[in-house]
């Protein structure tokens, strides 16, 4: 059975401005299981909003909740040491690499030895590293996807996966289809919620082979200058998420995504202990007041369990 958590990604914003009230008021909510969210790897070896462990730990700790995982970016330009020392700390073993950039072939095989080094690493200090998947990753070369690829270069002791559900969806690939090619390399799952009134399109890569065939770079890394702000985007940008991009997430359980489906293909095929709920935007008054809709929506379902690991 999925335990329910939240990745705190889903309530940035209100972290930005009160970090441990925000931790409060989710943990306050009823979500025992968190994901946190640091964008700030470059700067920030812990939760990226400046929070020492034991201060982070203890206010969960007061509402029987714990961090169960955590997102670093960009993982490859942090002190390593340092973020799995701050996650021991918070007896959290699972570190996800949230995103990666890819081009040439040849490339991504640099990359698939850099998270078998990385994973290595993570696993002599007692922790599993994940990489996380958006829509770019079902690019492909010669006709297989990014995501496959790495899954068949990398050692399976070094490298898990979370899979975004939403992601593989928009990226025409059936998420269940997904889970069962994948099977036990999949320790955590990703879900959002597609809305039924988007203006952005479901698929975002195309169907044909050659719409689908890698030209050029996808993707994003510790070179960007999102990944050297801290996580934070240019105006221009919010601007034209807010426009049309943003119209495509709702909150999770109020959407056409086949979920129920979701939750019983992971717990049949995969090693997945969490599904773990992230809102990318909202048309909500708030983020808080997003994740408390999310939590109400994705009662329904059943395979779940709301208690802490």
């Amino acid at each position: 059975m999925l335990k329910v958590g939240l990745i705190l990604y889903s309530v940035r914003a209100e972290m930005e401005k009160d970090p441990i009230g925000t931790v409060e008021k989710v943990a306050g909510l009823g979500y025992k299981n968190i994901e946190v969210c640091n964008h700030n790897a470059i700067n920030d070896p812990g939760c990226g909003f400046n929070v020492d462990a034991q201060t982070l730990k203890g206010t969960f700790d007061k509402f029987g909740s714990k961090v169960i995982s955590a997102h670093v970016f960009p993982f490859e330009k942090s002190d390593m040491q340092a973020v799995i020392a701050y996650n021991q700390a918070l007896g959290n073993h699972r570190i996800v690499n949230p995103m990666g950039k890819f081009s040439t072939y040849d490339d991504l095989m640099r990359q698939c030895e850099d998270f078998n080094k990385w994973g290595k690493i993570c696993h002599e200090n007692g922790m599993t590293y994940l990489y996380h998947n958006h829509d770019h990753e079902y690019k492909t070369f010669g006709g297989k996807a990014i995501l496959d690829i790495i899954a068949e270069n990398t050692d399976p002791d070094y490298l898990s996966f979370e899979l975004d559900t939403f992601w593989t969806m928009r990226a025409a690939v059936n998420p269940v289809d997904q889970m069962k090619k994948m099977g036990s390399r999949i320790k955590l799952i990703h879900q959002k919620d597609f809305a039924w009134d988007s203006m952005a399109p479901l698929n975002t890569i195309g169907l044909t082979a050659e719409e689908r065939e890698m030209s050029g770079e996808v993707g994003m890394d510790g070179n960007s200058s999102y990944a050297q702000k801290g996580g934070r985007m240019s105006q221009e940008s919010i601007d034209e998420a807010r426009r049309i991009r943003n119209t495509a997430f709702t909150e999770i359980g109020t959407g056409i995504m086949h979920i129920q489906e979701i939750i019983d293909a992971a717990n049949a095929y995969t090693d997945a202990k969490y599904i773990i709920l992230e809102q990318d935007y909202t048309r909500m008054e708030s983020q808080l007041a997003s994740v408390e809709k999310s939590m109400e929506a994705f009662r329904k379902f059943t395979g779940i369990s709301w208690d802490a690991e």
